[in-house]
């Protein structure tokens, strides 16, 4: 098994965790290739082209030579940026290098007024770990979440940690 399959196993374990924290959460769309995985949470009763709320969670293959986690999350959201300049970005915590994270970033973006995009409001957490990148994100469609909503799911996030199996 190759490095970068090995680290879809502690994303899973992660998402365990997760699928309880979304409340009746359901698969609305999977896709993998050699470079990433991608899974999307989305309510029981919505589909993957209507959702409400969304929970991503995704692991990429690590170039060699990464980008810095400053320029690559941006990088992540750079289409949405361009169609709604008018978005807005946060960065709520920073990531010190651990035994299993290189690098950490937790931060949260909004959009507003930007048609055909609904309104919406993301807290993501990318993580840099030894052979892959991990992100986890939360979005609503919303102007802004409710702060207790908010302040969960940086929790949450925030908690989150990369596991040897």
């Amino acid at each position: 098994m190759n490095r970068f399959f090995k680290g879809a196993i502690p994303l899973c374990v992660v998402m365990i965790g997760w699928a309880v924290a979304i409340d009746d959460a359901a698969i609305g769309h999977q896709q993998n290739d050699r470079n990433q995985i991608v899974t999307e949470f989305v309510r029981p009763d919505e589909k993957i082209d209507s959702w409400t709320e969304l929970f991503t969670a995704q692991i990429l293959r690590k170039p060699s030579s990464p980008e810095a986690i400053d320029v690559l999350v941006p990088k992540m959201h750079e289409k949405t940026s361009k169609q709604c300049p008018g978005m807005t970005w946060n960065v709520i915590a920073r990531q010190s290098p651990s035994e299993l994270e290189e690098a950490g970033m937790l931060y949260e973006w909004t959009i507003k007024n930007c048609p055909p995009e609904a309104d919406q409001h993301e807290v993501a957490r990318v993580i840099y770990g030894k052979f892959n990148i991990f992100r986890l994100a939360y979005v609503a469609k919303t102007q802004a979440l409710a702060p207790e909503r908010r302040d969960k799911w940086i929790n949450d996030l925030s908690a989150a940690r990369v596991v040897r199996r």
